[in-house]
């Protein structure tokens, strides 16, 4: 017996992707910067130092003063170079009238005053080594800074861009299709 078969054969579509990337160039040029600052001005007031010596007591002490003060200080000793001369005389007076001594008062009171030393002190200083005064005062600097702003600028440039498309292509790589054949089918075949 002949029977007749129905045969279906179908092909599905295939789509086809072609592609190739975008290039892009950038390119950023520098920008430019300006900056101006003016001097910043300076102003300085200052004292002048000062420097004192006092040497009027290492003058005296040379015997090299001033005659007036000189003067008064050998005045101002007498009175008590008077009083110790009272007393001396005094004192060589008894000597003298006591005259149960072996020894002559007489020559020993004329040795003692050949050889004395002189009761006015001629020096109204003593020499030493801190008899000049010195005195030092540092003058003063003011200083006022006045500072002076920056002035900045800055231009910028734009960026230089550069693109290529790329290729970017979708085709039918294969056509869908379905094929209907009707045949003979013999079953004892």
């Amino acid at each position: 017996m002949n029977d007749l078969r129905l045969s279906i054969r179908q092909t599905f579509a295939a789509i086809g992707i072609d592609a190739d990337p975008t290039q892009q160039q950038m390119h950023m040029p520098r920008g430019e910067q300006r900056i101006q600052q003016n001097a910043a001005t300076l102003d300085f007031e200052s004292t002048r130092p000062q420097l004192s010596v006092d040497s009027t007591e290492a003058l005296h002490a040379l015997g090299k003063g001033p005659n007036l003060e000189w003067s008064s200080g050998i005045y101002s000793q007498m009175k008590s170079v008077f009083l110790q001369q009272l007393a001396q005389q005094v004192e060589e007076g008894k000597r003298m009238a006591n005259i149960t001594t072996s020894r002559s008062a007489f020559a020993d009171l004329a040795q003692n005053a050949l050889f004395a030393p002189n009761p006015v002190s001629y020096q109204i200083a003593s020499p030493g080594y801190n008899n000049v005064k010195v005195q030092f005062m540092p003058g003063e600097v003011e200083t006022r800074i006045t500072p002076s702003p920056v002035s900045i600028e800055y231009t910028p440039q734009p960026a230089e861009i550069e693109a290529q498309r790329g290729k970017f292509e979708i085709y039918l790589r294969q056509k869908n299709s379905i094929q209907i054949e009707v045949t003979q089918y013999d079953l004892y075949k």
